[in-house]
């Protein structure tokens, strides 16, 4: 070790004296007591040391400092959630205590639709402010719901023109008058989806359990439910049912009724015309698509909508669970 060598070790040399016994140190040590100058030089290195040190010491630490060290280091490395501020509370307060009227939602879709249904004639600028700003904040409801069947079902499903949303008195005592929304008649995209996320939810099951297609149809009637004995297609006349239950989405009652076929199920969907948003083939002909994992058919008549739909074997090929469908008919 040459002097420089000791000069740079020593500069890590603590101003109390606490690494006089180390060994890392014992060599540049050893040159500062034989030099005269290194000797001199790292008395006033220790010198300033202590002055910084005694300086440092007489800072004030604020209380908080410690927590919000700790704090930083756990957020760092991942162990801690960011807590809101005082003023995070509020907004988060704030914004949970707003509560758009119960009615809001059929008043914008409502004036969507008559929006698009006015004359091509009239002038387009009359009407574009308003139904640009219904559609946002109708987006802003709507953004949250489960989006539809895949591309492929484009060619089978046409949404009709839609129903008009109004209010119907219900309780005129009440405060508000007693009006209550007319939900818009759901499309049948939002009706298939709707069935598979009930249908995957656990704790799924079924009103009425029962291999008869009489007994499943006894208890619809009694339940004023949809009932699909009239139109049944001629296939699942041919296979046991394993229940029945209502399925009821955004105030729409409707009925599902499941066959047990072989080693799988299928499950069919019944609600009244008025409610449900499609165009479907005449003369009660299935139109057929799928809608993810699941193969649907879908027909109507005049006073019903059908949804029949299988799920996809996970050993089967799409196509052929399509099949197995259209053989209903």
């Amino acid at each position: 070790m040459d002097k420089e060598e000791a000069r740079f070790i020593l500069r890590c040399f603590r101003p109390d004296g606490a690494d006089a016994e180390n060994p890392d140190f014992a060599d540049a040590l050893a040159w500062a007591a034989k030099d005269r100058e290194l000797g001199e030089w790292l008395a006033r290195e220790r010198s300033r040391d202590a002055d910084f040190a005694c300086a440092l010491n007489s800072v004030g630490i604020p209380p908080v400092l410690r927590e919000e060290i700790l704090v930083s280091l756990a957020m760092e490395r991942g162990d801690a959630a960011i807590y809101p501020d005082s003023f995070d509370v509020s907004v988060i307060g704030a914004m949970a205590g707003i509560r758009p009227p119960i009615y809001l939602r059929g008043e914008i879709l409502s004036a969507m639709e008559r929006t698009a249904a006015e004359p091509k004639a009239r002038r387009w600028w009359h009407y574009g402010l308003p139904a640009a700003a219904a559609a946002g904040i109708a987006l802003a409801f709507l953004a949250t719901r489960p989006g539809g069947s895949d591309g492929s079902d484009a060619k089978d499903i046409v949404g009709n023109p839609p129903v008009d949303e109004t209010l119907r008195p219900e309780n005129p005592d009440r405060s508000d008058g007693g009006l209550v929304p007319v939900v818009a008649s759901l499309p049948i995209s939002q009706v298939e989806e709707e069935f598979i996320k009930i249908f995957e939810t656990p704790g799924y099951k079924l009103d009425l359990d029962n291999p008869d297609h009489h007994a499943l149809f006894d208890h619809l009637k009694a339940s004023k439910l949809p009932c699909p004995n009239r139109c049944l297609p001629e296939g699942l006349k041919k296979i046991p049912g394993l229940g029945c239950r209502e399925l009821e989405i955004e105030g729409k009652k409707g009925a599902l009724v499941c066959f047990k076929q072989e080693n799988d199920e299928v499950h069919l969907m019944v609600f009244k015309r008025c409610d449900v948003k499609c165009k479907l083939p005449k003369a009660g002909q299935p139109a057929f698509g799928k809608h993810g994992k699941w193969s649907v058919a879908r027909w109507s008549d005049e006073d019903w909508v059908f949804v029949l739909m299988g799920e996809k074997n996970a050993e089967r090929k799409q196509n052929v669970d399509r099949k197995r469908l259209e053989d209903m008919f």
